[in-house]
């Protein structure tokens, strides 16, 4: 009896171990699977971070290259622009276009001088004409004016004569202010010189005309 009480005890122990390293290998089992399956949820969100992160930047990239683009524009537009007008004025000084608008139209009609017409044109420059013409003649910085025997006058070759017209375009109020100003030079055309007749008139439109002749450099070379 003794030994059959012993062996079934031996039998329900065994069993017991039994059970409880089934029980402990399934928990074990339980917790590495939730070890993994929180692993492959923790690695998908920090994945998709990622994706999420990597597009904002991709799109902020995006957004500064296109600022980028029109910040560059509105430079090369606004360089363009100033080169435009600064040709345009080296253009107009230089005589290299045909030019109209509002000025004073002076005439001169009688015995003057070369120096007179050169004392006349600066009048005119200091008053803020912005191109002059004489007789249909346009003249710039380097135009030479010259006499002649017969009484003639030579501007930048072309042979002229009396009456001389002045087309200047500019303010004309302004313009006239200066001509007419007491004291000034008109004045003293009018005080000094016998037979001189002298005209003012504003004018609403002048056309002062392309320069006869282009500039030749003989030793200025553009720096490249």
């Amino acid at each position: 009896m003794k030994t059959r009480a012993s062996q079934l005890s031996i039998t329900l122990v065994a069993v017991l171990l039994g059970v409880l390293v089934m029980a402990q290998f399934a928990t074990q089992e339980h917790m590495n699977q939730k070890r993994t399956s929180a692993s492959g949820v923790d690695g998908a969100l920090l994945i998709s971070s990622l994706v999420e992160g990597n597009t904002r930047l991709r799109q902020e990239v995006a957004e500064l290259d296109a600022q980028m683009g029109t910040y560059r524009s509105a430079t090369n537009q606004s360089k363009l622009e100033v080169m435009e007008e600064e040709l345009n004025r080296l253009e107009v000084f230089n005589g290299a276009v045909q030019v109209y608008g509002p000025g004073m139209q002076v005439t001169l009609d009688g015995p003057v001088t070369v120096l007179d017409l050169q004392d006349m044109l600066n009048e005119l420059r200091n008053a803020g004409a912005e191109a002059l013409a004489i007789n249909g003649q346009r003249l710039v910085a380097s135009s030479i004016i010259q006499p002649m025997a017969d009484g003639s006058i030579v501007i930048d070759g072309a042979v002229t004569r009396r009456p001389y017209i002045f087309i200047a375009i500019g303010d004309p109020a302004t313009l006239e202010t200066a001509l007419l100003r007491p004291g000034g030079l008109l004045t003293v055309f009018s005080n000094s010189r016998q037979g001189l007749v002298v005209s003012v008139q504003q004018r609403d439109r002048l056309t002062a005309p392309v320069h006869s002749s282009k500039s030749a450099f003989q030793y200025a070379v553009p720096v490249k």
